[in-house]
């Protein structure tokens, strides 16, 4: 429960967020690029024209409560030949604004309870209580939540927000995005009906992640008291201890979930196990062959499959980019792609915080991988007419990931940090082909520009992780 006052700097604090200047400006720094398309098939460029607009209207119907969400557009996710699709939910750019302010204030509102952790800083952690324990005392178990995000009971959502935020216009706006239906593309409004959904949070919405925090939050706490380390990413757990200890906490795990409407998966399937530290078993991606800590093949199968796809889109959009930005070449264009694929392979730096699938993996201890991804890699350059010549000098994880660990500031790894003035900023727009040289920018606006590009491709980077586990 809240006192008065901080209700009241809510409420101000919801009206900032939803006003017409700050729904506008969250359009040009996080979605104005994007190429995401929801149901009406407008991506960031397209919803431009009527930004303005639209995003007025968004915003008094936002802060008068009668603001509705167009239905998400369903893009199925395999993960492998065994396990059932992954739907994840599209909303239109309009609504991608609105969810990202939502978000914003869900985070301050519930400040405890939306902390969210990186699942790098998780991995890092359990590396290193790992590699200190005896690996024939020591036991892990491992438990994941079935259908996590399906199985969120929206009752106990709605009870968790109007307990803290009232019948406010937050509350019903939060209520409202998670109750909107995901469609295929080629439903019939006739039948909506049959899309709509009595339980479940959508996946891929800004606010997701968050409301699942919430959700679970008041299971952490106690799971910490057990005698066990409890670690926790989502739906992931891992409980480090003694062998009654963590078959126990399992246990108590698995009660609390069911007491919210969750299930998990059994210990022994595939997806939960009671073992020694001595054997092997999986975490958010890592692979646990104690003292080998290494990475899941199917892991290093989806960065190659990403990385491909990034120099297919260089070459079937070349085109269309010179296009839409007559400032540049095809020298520049593709020194600017050169540079960003660099960027996707070292990882970067930005608030002393390091960014990427290297960064995110340097716990490892098995770098024979790398040299394998980095073979793969200029094969994959090698194929390109436009690109070959270039595949000698990009970047290699092999080197980026001793560099990132033992010198991630000695230049290697790209650090935003070390843009200071205005004229680094702007001739790095450039060289990305962001900007044109000849443009006219306050140095606000490059300052601006220079933000939401950063925030980009670190969020970009963050995707990467996000596919990991």
């Amino acid at each position: 429960m809240i006192d008065k006052m901080s209700s009241i700097d809510l409420g101000v604090l919801y009206e900032v967020l939803f006003s017409p200047t700050a729904l506008i400006k969250t359009y040009e720094d996080r979605h104005r690029d994007s190429n995401s398309r929801g149901l009406d098939r407008l991506n960031g460029p397209a919803f431009g024209p009527s930004s303005i607009a639209q995003l007025q209207i968004a915003s008094r119907k936002c802060l008068d409560g009668s603001y509705k969400f167009t239905p998400y557009l369903e893009s199925l996710k395999l993960k492998d030949r065994l396990s059932p699709p992954r739907m994840i939910s599209i909303p239109t750019v309009r609504d991608r604004i609105v969810l990202t302010q939502l978000n914003r204030f869900l985070k301050f509102a519930f400040k405890e309870e939306a902390q969210l952790r990186l699942a790098s800083e998780y991995v890092r952690e359990v590396s290193e209580e790992l590699r200190v324990l005896d690996p024939v005392t020591s036991w892990t178990a491992g438990l994941d939540v079935r259908r996590f995000y399906d199985s969120i009971n929206r009752d106990r959502i709605a009870k968790l927000m109007r307990a803290r935020l009232k019948d406010s216009a937050a509350c019903s706006l939060i209520l409202r995005a998670v109750a909107t239906p995901t469609v295929p593309r080629t439903y019939k409004r006739r039948d909506m009906a049959k899309y709509r959904m009595e339980t479940g949070v959508p996946q891929g919405l800004s606010i997701s992640n968050s409301l699942a925090a919430i959700y679970m939050h008041e299971i952490d706490a106690p799971m910490r008291s057990l005698g066990v380390k409890y670690f926790r990413f989502v739906d992931d757990v891992l409980l480090v201890g003694s062998k009654e200890d963590t078959a126990k906490a399992a246990k108590s795990f698995a009660a609390r979930a069911r007491a919210r409407g969750l299930s998990v998966h059994n210990i022994g399937s595939a997806k939960g196990h009671h073992l020694p530290l001595s054997n092997q078993f999986s975490y958010l991606g890592y692979e646990f062959r104690m003292p080998l800590v290494t990475v899941r093949e199917s892991t290093i199968e989806r960065l190659l499959i990403a990385l491909a796809a990034k120099i297919t889109d260089f070459k079937y959009n070349k085109a269309r980019t010179l296009a839409r930005k007559p400032y540049l070449t095809e020298e520049t264009l593709r020194n600017a792609f050169l540079d960003e694929f660099d960027e996707r392979i070292s990882g970067a730096i930005s608030g002393n915080r390091r960014y990427g699938w290297i960064a995110y993996f340097s716990q490892i201890s098995d770098e024979s991988i790398l040299h394998k991804v980095d073979s793969a890699i200029k094969k994959m350059l090698l194929r390109s007419d436009e690109l070959k010549t270039h595949a000698s000098v990009v970047k290699r994880f092999a080197r980026s990931f001793f560099e990132i660990r033992f010198k991630p500031k000695g230049g290697y790894v790209r650090n935003y940090d070390e843009f200071k003035t205005v004229a680094q900023k702007l001739d790095f727009l450039v060289f990305r082909g962001e900007i044109g040289p000849a443009v006219a920018l306050t140095e606000e606006q490059i300052n601006e520009r220079f933000d939401a590009y950063r925030d980009r491709q670190l969020s970009e980077m963050l995707a990467d992780e996000a596919v990991i586990y």
